[in-house]
């Protein structure tokens, strides 16, 4: 009873408990309809964006790793270009000597046969006119001596 007289002295009477009652549904009540769907929005809300960097994070570091990957890939590439490249090259540098000294000992074949033929030419044109010395001679001994 003692206890009776604390609570009614502080101005709690009987009609405290059906206000804790009722203050107990509604606190309830509100849990369910209010409370919980907001903390587990809530939650949700954090976990994906959390989850979100993580995973940008994630796809950063392999896109980070992809690139390396595709520089390593583009070095080796361009080494196996520039050795093809320098075969190739030596290649047809080595062909293109060829064909050249082909061309120039074909040029070389074709000079010394000009100049035979040009030689034969003179020595037959000098046989020709040799041939006609004597009458050329006489006909010029012709005019001197006046006949």
């Amino acid at each position: 009873m003692i206890i009776l007289e604390i609570l009614t002295s502080l101005g709690i009477d009987s009609t405290f408990f059906y206000q804790f009652l009722i203050f107990f549904v509604a606190f309830a009540s509100m849990n369910f309809i209010v409370f919980k769907p907001y903390l587990a929005a809530h939650d949700e809300r954090v976990r994906r964006t959390v989850g979100g960097q993580a995973e940008a994070k994630d796809l950063l570091d392999q896109a980070k790793d992809t690139e390396a990957i595709y520089k390593e890939e583009a070095k080796k590439l361009n080494a196996e270009i520039r050795e093809v490249f320098a075969k190739v090259n030596g290649k047809a540098k080595t062909e293109v000597e060829a064909i050249l000294n082909e061309a120039k000992a074909d040029a070389d074949s074709q000079i010394t046969a000009g100049r035979q033929a040009l030689s034969q030419s003179v020595d037959e044109a000098r046989k020709a006119m040799e041939t006609h010395i004597p009458e050329i001679s006489e006909k010029i001994q012709n005019k001197f001596m006046g006949q």
